[in-house]
């Protein structure tokens, strides 16, 4: 049971995170093709190639992770059952 646990959760984990790299590469490359202003503009000030490219990745990452973050629900029902699978795989 403990197995079917693990796999289950891993696979929850990998489509989570397969849409999460998905949102943000899309996210990503859309601010690159809008807001691409923004870097020339930073770059001609001073930055670095990498500080350029800062606000496009933070943005990234937030429209990644910020939905998972609201799917709380979800995360405690898979900590719940694990909690459940242990304490029936230590009776």
């Amino acid at each position: 049971m403990l197995t079917a646990y693990l796999i289950l959760l891993a696979a929850l984990i990998f489509w989570k995170g397969h849409y999460a790299f998905l949102r943000a590469i899309n996210s990503y490359r859309q601010d690159r093709l809008h807001h691409d202003s923004l870097r020339e503009y930073l770059l001609a000030n001073g930055a670095t190639p990498w500080q350029s490219l800062w606000p496009f990745y933070r943005h990234a990452l937030q429209r990644a992770f910020l939905p998972l973050l609201s799917q709380w629900r979800l995360w405690s029902g898979v900590l719940l059952l694990g909690a459940l699978v242990l304490l029936l795989r230590n009776c």
